[in-house]
C-alpha cells in the first residue's frame, strides 16, 4: 500500500491531458530522465495497469498519438513507431533520427521539426535505434486490453490494418528476435532475447483475440493457434535445467524477469504452463539480492515496475510479500534523494538514472 502511495501521484502528475479536434483525449506521457520523449510506447506499457482500473479512456489516449502518427508518410517501416516527440512537443518519432536530420542535443531552445508532415522516402531514421518487436507486441498488447475493458472494437477499429501489419512482423521477427534494441537493453543491443519472444507471442494472441472481437473468428484462430504453437516452442528452448528460462537462446547459465508473460494471466489466454509462472517466481526468490530481484544476470540493477509485474503471476501471497518487500526496504533506505526511481542497483540501493516517471 505504501509503495502505490508513492508511485499513485507521480504516475499521474507525468502525464499531460489534452484533446484533439475532434475532442478526443490524448493522454501524454514525459519520458523523465531521459531523452525527454512524449508518448513513448514503451513508457506507457508500463504505465498501463494503474489506468485501466478507471476504464479504457486513458489507455486510449495513450494510443491515440501513435496510430496516427504510424499512418503518416514519413513512418514506412512494417513495425511500431516509439515515440511521437520531444516533451511538450509532439512533432512526430525524435528517437533514432539521423544526426543531420535533427537540432543538435542537448537544449537550445530548438524545436524539433514537424516530421509528421514529412513525405515518404525522406529516410530520416536509422534503423538500428528502432525497437520493432518491443513496440509491435505493446501496442497489440495494450490494444487488446482496450478492446477486453471497452468489449468491444470500436476504438481499435479503424486502425485494424496497422495492427495486422504489426502481428505480422511479429510473426517475422519475433519467435527469436534478432539482434535489437529493446526497453531493457541498459546492458546493449541483445540477440535472441526471451523475454522479448515472450512480447511478440502475447502481442500476436493479442490480434487473434482483436479479430474475435471484431466476428473475424475464422482468422482470430489462427492467430491464436500460431500464438499456440510459439508459446509450446518457446517453453521447449527457453528453459534452463528445468528450472528457469534463460536471459537468450543459447545463452547458458544466464537468467531474466519475464515480466512480460504476466499478460498470459490477465487476458486468460493460457498459452504458458502454470509450472512455468511457478518456476520463475521460485528462480527470481532465489536470486534476490537485498533490495530486489535484479532484472537479469548481466548486472545487479533492476526495474522496479517488472519486480511488481512478475509479483502478479503467483497466488502464492508468501512468495508475493517476499519480492515485493524489498522495493519498500530500498525507498526507505536509499540515499539516493529523488522521486521513486525505477532503474536502481539491488546491491547498493542507489538510482542509476530514472525517477519521477510514470511506470
Amino acid at each position: 500500500g505504501k509503495i502505490c502511495a508513492l508511485a499513485y501521484r507521480q504516475a499521474i502528475a507525468a502525464h499531460k491531458a489534452v484533446s484533439d479536434r475532434e475532442g478526443n483525449l490524448l493522454f501524454l506521457s514525459k519520458e523523465c530522465d531521459s531523452n525527454g520523449c512524449i508518448g513513448t510506447v514503451d513508457v506507457s506499457y508500463p504505465s498501463v495497469p494503474l489506468f485501466l482500473l478507471f476504464g479504457s479512456e486513458y489507455v486510449k489516449g495513450m494510443l491515440r498519438p501513435i496510430l496516427r502518427f504510424a499512418e503518416t508518410p514519413v513512418w514506412e517501416y512494417d513495425f511500431a513507431p516509439h515515440d511521437v516527440g520531444r516533451y511538450p512537443y509532439a512533432t512526430g518519432q525524435v528517437y533514432g533520427v539521423k544526426s543531420d536530420k535533427a537540432p543538435k542535443y542537448p537544449h537550445n531552445g530548438k524545436v524539433f521539426p514537424m516530421y509528421y508532415l514529412y513525405p515518404a522516402g525522406s529516410d530520416i531514421y536509422r534503423y538500428d535505434m528502432q525497437m520493432p518487436v518491443e513496440e509491435c507486441g505493446d501496442m497489440l498488447i495494450l490494444a487488446a486490453a482496450v478492446t477486453e475493458k471497452d468489449g468491444n472494437t470500436d476504438f481499435i477499429r479503424p486502425y485494424m490494418n496497422l495492427m495486422r501489419k504489426w502481428a505480422n512482423y511479429l510473426l517475422a521477427y519475433g519467435e527469436d528476435p534478432g539482434q535489437q534494441l529493446c526497453t531493457d537493453d541498459f546492458a546493449g543491443h541483445l540477440a535472441r532475447n526471451v523475454n522479448l519472444a515472450a512480447k511478440a507471442i502475447m502481442g500476436i494472441e493479442s490480434f487473434g483475440r482483436l479479430l474475435m472481437q471484431a466476428g473475424e473468428k475464422v482468422e482470430g484462430e489462427i492467430y491464436h493457434r500460431k500464438a499456440v504453437a510459439l508459446a509450446e516452442s518457446w517453453e521447449q528452448n527457453a528453459l534452463e535445467d528445468d528450472d528457469h528460462t534463460v536471459l537468450a537462446y543459447g545463452k547458458n547459465n544466464s537468467w531474466s524477469l519475464k515480466y512480460n508473460l504476466v499478460w498470459d494471466k490477465i487476458l486468460g489466454s493460457n498459452l504458458f504452463s502454470d509450472s512455468i509462472f511457478e518456476q520463475e517466481t521460485d528462480w527470481y526468490a532465489e536470486k534476490m539480492n537485498a533490495y530486489g530481484v535484479p532484472l537479469d544476470s548481466r548486472n545487479s540493477y533492476t526495474k522496479s515496475d517488472w519486480i511488481l509485474w512478475i509479483v502478479a503471476m503467483t497466488q502464492d501471497r508468501r512468495k508475493r510479500e517476499k519480492l515485493i518487500e524489498p522495493i519498500f526496504r530500498f525507498l526507505r533506505e536509499t540515499d539516493s534523494r529523488n522521486p521513486f526511481p525505477d532503474w536502481y542497483d539491488t546491491i547498493t540501493a542507489k538510482e542509476m538514472h530514472f525517477h519521477n516517471r510514470t511506470v
